[in-house]
């Protein structure tokens, strides 16, 4: 009498393939989530600076802190918060967002965006996000800078130039490559601390 059915080892075969394609999966999965938060990352991220660009200069001069009137404004990018008491903007990957009014070494005043990036296995991600955006909006920029956040008051590692303010001594964002973001964000690199990526202009 013949019976039907499978065999264990079959059966154990069977589960092993389909481990495989569930580990193959999650694993896609993963990636795209990522992709798609470094999208939208961006897309924020040049709707806010594109918002300060606009209406920042129209500030009152003598407010130092614009994140909280950003956020009255209802400037907020989709997929950005705001926490009312830090007065702090945070973005899809929870990095610290805010948006300043600076005095340079020289006493001229620059605007300021600047992002935390402390999600230390993205931080190297999300800078070339940021210098992607930057090197869209060059024409109305200062400059970016790239520091160790943990240091208080260090010296910028690192700094690309806008349209204006580039010369044949100085990085351009405008014609910054592959090569000179990967270089620049080295800095973002080093899971013990995190970078602080400063878009500035006048």
């Amino acid at each position: 009498m013949s019976q039907s059915g499978r065999s264990m080892v079959e059966m154990l075969g069977v589960l092993a393939i389909i481990g495989v394609l569930s580990v193959g999966a999650i694993n896609g999965y993963s990636k795209a989530m990522t992709k798609y938060k470094l999208n939208k990352f961006a897309e924020g991220l040049n709707s806010l600076l594109n918002y300060a660009l606009q209406y920042m200069p129209q500030f009152d001069s003598g407010a130092k802190n614009y994140t909280e009137i950003i956020y009255k404004l209802n400037l907020l990018p989709d997929g950005m918060t705001y926490d009312a008491v830090q007065k702090r903007i945070y973005d899809i990957f929870d990095n610290e967002i805010i948006l300043y009014r600076n005095i340079e070494k020289d006493n001229t005043e620059t605007n300021v965006l600047s992002i935390s990036a402390n999600t230390s296995d993205m931080s190297r991600q999300i800078c070339r996000q940021v210098l992607t955006v930057a090197k869209e909006n060059a024409f109305a920029l200062h400059s970016v800078s790239i520091k160790d956040d943990a240091v208080e008051g260090g010296d910028f590692s690192t700094r690309l130039w806008g349209d204006d303010f580039c010369s044949s001594s100085r990085k351009c964002l405008y014609n910054m490559g592959f090569t000179d973001t990967e270089e620049t964000c080295n800095y973002c690199d080093d899971e013990e601390k995190s970078c602080r990526i400063t878009i500035m202009w006048k």
